[in-house]
């Protein structure tokens, strides 16, 4: 069986960059602020543009496609995870022209959605299983938002647990490029987290449904939370994180939430974002890519009622040689 990689994860932010303190929302709600600013949360900065998402997803794709060192007429498919296109046709006269700018003159582009922060590991999950047997070769997966879209302009978000920012982040799934192997996937579904039930209540479910999610993920790729060396998840405050995630042993140092303050919430974007910037760090320390040995890396995408999870291998895999075609 093919070994699917991630491979050059890579990002845009919004052109413009704002305090959170100066939200209207938060002026209006000074204990909304001090919650949100405190360091137990870390809200400090967001991201906004005032362009086109697509604009943020070609800089980003191209990024990408540079580092992995593969020409974009060799990508098959393209997965745009996105609340933010716009409706109609305009849409496909958007991706058509983000093809065209990125070179990805061969790829069919395909979006998926109704999993809101959720989606792009649902996309990035997708792409792995595509290019794991044999369907595509090379699977670029295009995540990105824009508050004035995604979320009908509000900031803040997340039952008042995160601060919305506006970013793109993209990734290659690739057969033979080089990069961290995906091991597996697993997501959970939880209507009750979005219904409104008091706040005992709704803390009950979201632990569960991150409970289930963890316990999916471990059936199906055996994994123990001593053998993760971090988990990088969506932007939420880290307070609140803590709480889920502890409750799976996944809390403490393994709760990668570095960029928090200096970006916000970039809705589904933040884990591709966070696996970026962590590999670029590593690399300038000298340090071998995110990890060694057996470790594991899981990407955490969390929206209103779905969870998804991908589990990385840490140690990166060379470029393989080609020994076929994927599907075009």
């Amino acid at each position: 069986m093919i070994t699917a990689r991630l491979c050059a994860p890579a990002y845009e932010l919004g052109e413009y960059a704002d305090p959170v303190a100066e939200l209207p929302e938060l002026l209006a709600d000074p204990e909304a602020a001090a919650r949100l600013t405190a360091p137990a949360a870390g809200f400090d900065t967001y991201r906004w543009s005032d362009g086109q998402v697509v604009e943020l997803m070609a800089a980003a794709a191209q990024r990408t496609l540079g580092e992995a060192g593969v020409p974009g007429d060799e990508v098959d498919l393209v997965l745009l995870a996105t609340d933010s296109l716009p409706r109609g046709r305009s849409a496909h006269r958007d991706v058509a022209e983000l093809l065209q700018e990125t070179g990805l003159t061969r790829a069919t582009a395909s979006t998926l959605g109704l999993m809101d922060c959720a989606t792009a590991m649902a996309a990035v999950g997708t792409a792995a299983s595509l290019v794991r047997d044999g369907s595509a070769r090379h699977v670029l997966v295009l995540s990105g938002d824009l508050a004035d879209h995604a979320t009908g302009g509000e900031r803040v978000v997340a039952g008042g647990a995160a601060i919305a920012g506006d970013a793109a982040a993209t990734a290659l799934v690739s057969a033979t490029a080089a990069g961290l192997p995906v091991l597996g996937m697993a997501h959970h579904t939880a209507p009750e987290t979005a219904q409104g039930d008091s706040a005992r209540g709704q803390l009950a479910a979201r632990v569960a449904a991150h409970r289930e999610l963890f316990a999916r993920l471990a059936e199906r790729h055996p994994v123990r939370p001593e053998e993760v060396r971090a988990v990088l998840p969506s932007n939420f405050a880290r307070n609140v994180l803590e709480i889920y995630l502890s409750d799976v042993g996944y809390g403490g140092a393994k709760l990668a939430l570095g960029n928090v303050g200096r970006i916000g919430h970039c809705l589904g974007s933040d884990p591709l974002i966070n696996l970026a910037d962590r590999l670029a760090e590593d690399k300038a320390a000298g340090e071998e890519p995110a990890g060694a040995g057996d470790d594991r890396l899981i990407l955490l995408g969390a929206g209103i009622s779905h969870l998804a999870a991908v589990l990385l291998g840490a140690r990166p895999l060379p470029a393989a040689a080609r020994t076929g075609e994927g599907a075009g």
